[in-house]
């Protein structure tokens, strides 16, 4: 998931698609109407920014610039 992409769509971060997020297709849409996954919608789609892909990826401590 390395790319200067900005936001991602549900789908892509779904791991049967090759994302970063083990869940059902059904619990990334619930978790994002719930507010559990930050989202942006543009017009009737909905995306995840980068920062919080990044924020699921980076390992606890790990300090960027550093």
């Amino acid at each position: 998931m390395t790319s200067d992409k900005k936001l991602y769509a549900l789908q892509e971060l779904l791991s049967t698609n090759g994302g970063p997020i083990p869940m059902s297709r059904a619990g990334i849409y619930a978790a994002a109407a719930k507010g559990d996954i930050p989202t942006v919608h543009i017009g009737r789609r909905i995306f995840v920014p980068s920062w919080y892909v990044y924020k699921l990826l980076t390992p606890p401590g790990e300090v960027s610039g550093a």
